[in-house]
């Protein structure tokens, strides 16, 4: 942190004979540095000693800080107005973030505007920041992320000049909220970690706490639950010895959530009994978060077959969500279903078909989705499998009809884990009732499926016959293995030219935490043929133990990897064959999004070797720094070819539109040396971040979409390039994704971040290999032995584990 940030000092006075303009500063200072209470006094001391506005409305800033709007209101309501311009636009600014706090942006947004108009005057720099942030939440509550991340940027720039630090960490942690809101959850790790800093250095624990439950919540979100759940817990703690209690539940209640995703319900139903309980207490006639806490509550009894415990809690959440109206109370009438459902209760298909009934185009496609799934499988539980198969079917018609429900970002998340969910009941039903080979298709289908989701993607994509998927073995000389975890049980299925065999596999709680621990012990720089470390084995004979007998004979193995075990590179892998050995060396691997996208037709690719290299770009944001060995990449493989074959734009020359001004379909291979940002609910978001030009920095995936390619290879150099964390069970999404469905036949991309000479040097073997005429998947295999058999440091999988070639098309 550098030493602009540090330069701020606090001096409190006291006493019988304090000015009140001491006693203003003072409250001003105290209020920034979190002491409510002291500023509280300073602020009603100056107000008896001068009535005026100013004190009125650092009075109301303490109590918008500690969500008193009432008591605010009450201050700064008033038919005079303020004859100093400062205390005018700071009325107008805190008139504003009322309306904003009653959810009444319109409002909020012609108050900020009238608020800064008065700022500019004269020339209020300072006070002109404090409103830009303001108006930076209210545009992110209106979706309009571009602006509200200008303002933010710009009020921590002010910020910065003014030597304001507690108005630059709250611009910061806004910057981190808008982020979290965009689900761009490592940038927003970033800014709340900033901010965080910051608040802790003035001595601002309420609010260097807020950020830390921040923290936590996307920490969580990323899997990561063991320093989400900490932080939480830390979070939780401090609201609960301040009395913040509106935090407190909310934090507990986070917990809850993700207990719940991993399948942990009985902790998951003591958060959420923990945060209705303090809900309850601030405000018995709250409808929004106890209501939401009821029906979480009821969820989880569902699932735990304790159906009068989520009778009576659902019933209370019914009747809260019924008052808020707008439909809200399809989500506990859904739950009415399920349990009827689970109680073998007669009046369970009725409830379903009720609601499916009800439903009308334009309401929440989530709840709909729920209520459907559960009819299929009230039927297939009553054993008529064919009207449960019919009823899956009308689902996934359904789900097509649904696409354009999924441009608002607050149903995308939701639903697509619903989606999952529903795919995992169907794949259950068609296994149990014999048809495994169906069941893969539906399998298959539905990666390609939630790739057209998640990428806004028109056309539905055509479902992939059995038979297409083993000619397309037989055709490519390929043994294909996808993969499917779910929640009581998980499937593996090998596809040879001569058949199609299911393999049962545990459960994704069971395989899940292998892979976490490997991954982390591989990036902890072990070495896992040197050590005892279980996990590797234990994944080599789950994953790979069935179907041992055909890696001996497979000339190619393309993978199809599923929900955790997206992070997992099998290469990494102990040879079920022999344990002293990588898997690596045994076998050439490539991965697939889905074996849909194998099937689908390919431009032909560039006949001649060429090569577009972009990269070393200069700093534009502050969220990445130069990377440290980019222009060593760029140089060693600039060497591989001759000048008349090889355009390179680095530095200042690398800026996002210079990729589309270099014509890339004319390349046979393309390199990026460059940090992205991975962006989990909206791929198309996702980015290579380059040098800035203009007001551009980003080449994103929407981008790289709209240029066609011709090329064999591409090559994703980059931090967090393949999109380090995955949801559910989408494949790799994101830039890997968007280049295929561009036209190149392959990616390469990496799992994780190493900035060191050892990927300089990988790359600069992987193109040697390339201009000799090697297939990419060979190369990159070459590459990596060449790292793993040369001895010293670089031997250890995390220097060259990471790289993984992604195929879209055989």
């Amino acid at each position: 942190m550098d030493s602009r940030r540090l330069a701020i000092g606090f001096l409190i006075l006291a006493g019988c004979g304090t000015s009140p303009n001491v006693r203003y500063q003072n409250g001003r200072l105290l209020l920034k540095q979190g002491r409510l209470d002291e500023a509280m006094r300073e602020a009603d001391a100056g107000l008896r000693a001068e009535p005026s506005w100013r004190f009125r409305i650092l009075k109301a800033d303490i109590l918008l800080t500690r969500f008193d709007v009432d008591g605010a209101r009450q201050l700064l309501t008033s038919t005079e107005i303020p004859s100093d311009q400062e205390s005018l636009a700071r009325l107008r600014m805190d008139q504003g973030w009322l309306e904003y706090m009653r959810s009444n942006y319109s409002g909020a947004e012609q108050l900020l505007q009238q608020a800064g108009e008065v700022a500019k005057r004269p020339s209020l720099p300072v006070v002109e920041a404090m409103i830009e942030n303001r108006e930076g939440l209210v545009e992110v509550q209106q979706g309009r992320m571009d602006a509200a991340e200008r303002n933010f940027r710009h009020a921590i720039e002010v910020a910065a000049a003014q030597h304001d630090p507690y108005l630059e960490s709250i611009a910061e942690h806004n910057l981190g909220f808008l982020f979290q809101n965009s689900f761009r959850l490592e940038d927003a790790i970033y800014w709340f970690e900033e901010a965080s800093a910051m608040f802790r250095q003035l001595g601002n624990m309420n609010s260097y706490y807020v950020a830390l439950g921040n923290l936590g919540s996307c920490y969580l979100r990323l899997g990561d639950s063991d320093k989400g759940l900490a932080d939480l817990k830390e979070a939780e703690n401090h609201a609960r010895e301040i009395g913040d209690r509106f935090n407190q539940q909310l934090w507990i209640g986070n917990s809850g959530s993700v207990l719940y995703d991993q399948g942990d319900l009985p902790r998951a139903a003591e958060k959420f009994k923990q945060a209705l309980e303090i809900a309850q207490s601030r405000d018995k006639n709250e409808k929004d978060q106890s209501g939401w806490w009821y029906y979480s509550l009821a969820t989880v009894f569902i699932d735990l077959g304790k159906f009068d415990e989520a009778e009576a809690y659902n019933k209370e959440a019914l009747t809260r969500r019924q008052a808020i109206g707008n439909h809200t109370d399809f989500y506990p009438r859904v739950n009415e279903a399920h349990i009827a459902a689970g109680r073998k209760d007669s009046q369970a298909e009725a409830l379903y078909r009720g609601l499916i009934a009800e439903y009308r185009q334009g309401m929440n496609p989530v709840p709909m989705l729920e209520a459907m799934a559960g009819l299929a499988g009230l039927l297939a539980d009553k054993g008529e499998s064919e009207q449960a198969d019919a009823q899956f079917r009308t689902t996934l018609t359904y789900l097509e009809s649904q696409r354009a429900a999924l441009a608002r970002a607050d149903n995308r998340m939701t639903y697509l884990a619903k989606l999952i969910r529903f795919y995992d009941r169907y794949i259950n039903f068609l296994v149990d009732w014999g048809q495994p080979e169906r069941a893969l298709e539906v399998a298959e289908s539905s990666r390609a499926r939630v790739l057209d989701e998640r990428l806004e993607s028109k056309p539905a994509h055509p479902l992939v016959q059995a038979a297409r998927m083993r000619e397309l073995a037989r055709s490519s000389h390929s043994v294909f293995l996808s993969y499917w975890l779910g929640k009581n049980r998980s499937f593996l299925w090998a596809v040879t030219p001569e058949a199609i065999t299911l393999h049962p596999l545990p459960a994704e709680s069971q395989i899940a935490p292998l892979v976490a621990g490997y991954r982390s012990f591989i990036e902890n720089l072990r070495d896992p043929l040197q050590s005892e470390y279980p996990a590797g084995p234990k994944l080599s004979e789950i994953l790979l133990g069935p179907v041992r007998p055909l890696l001996a004979s497979a000339q190619r193995l393309v993978l199809v990897p599923d929900r955790s075990l997206h992070s997992l590179n099998f290469e990494t892998l102990p040879d079920p064959d022999n344990p002293s050995k990588y898997l690596l060396e045994r076998v050439t691997l490539e991965l697939a999004p889905s074996l849909d996208i194998l099937a689908d037709p390919r431009p032909p690719a560039s006949a001649t070797d060429s090569l577009l290299l972009i990269g070393d770009p200069l700093q534009a944001i502050e969220e990445y720094p130069r990377l440290p060995y980019a222009a060593s990449e760029i140089d060693l493989i600039s060497k591989t070819l001759p000048p008349e074959k090889r355009t390179v734009l680095e530095g200042e020359h690398a800026y996002p539109d210079a990729y589309r001004e270099a014509r890339p379909g004319q390349f046979s291979w393309i390199h990026f040396a460059a940090h992205a940002a991975a962006n989990q609910a909206s791929p198309l978001d996702s980015a290579l971040i380059l040098s800035r030009h203009g007001a551009t920095y980003q080449l994103s995936a929407r981008d790289v979409m709209n240029v066609p390619l011709n090329a064999t290879l591409v090559t994703l150099s980059a931090c967090r390039s393949a999109g380090a964390k995955t949801y559910s069970g989408e494949g790799q999404v994101g830039l890997s994704w968007a280049f295929l469905r561009a036209g190149a036949r392959s990616v390469v991309a990496g799992l994780w971040d190493v900035t060191d000479r050892s990927t300089a040097a990988l790359m600069a073997d992987f193109y040697r290999q390339l201009s000799q005429n090697v297939a990419p998947v060979e190369a990159l295999r070459h590459a990596k032995l060449a790292l793993l058999r040369g001895g010293k440091v670089y031997q250890k999988p995390f220097y060259w584990g990471p790289f993984q070639l992604y195929a879209g098309a055989i």
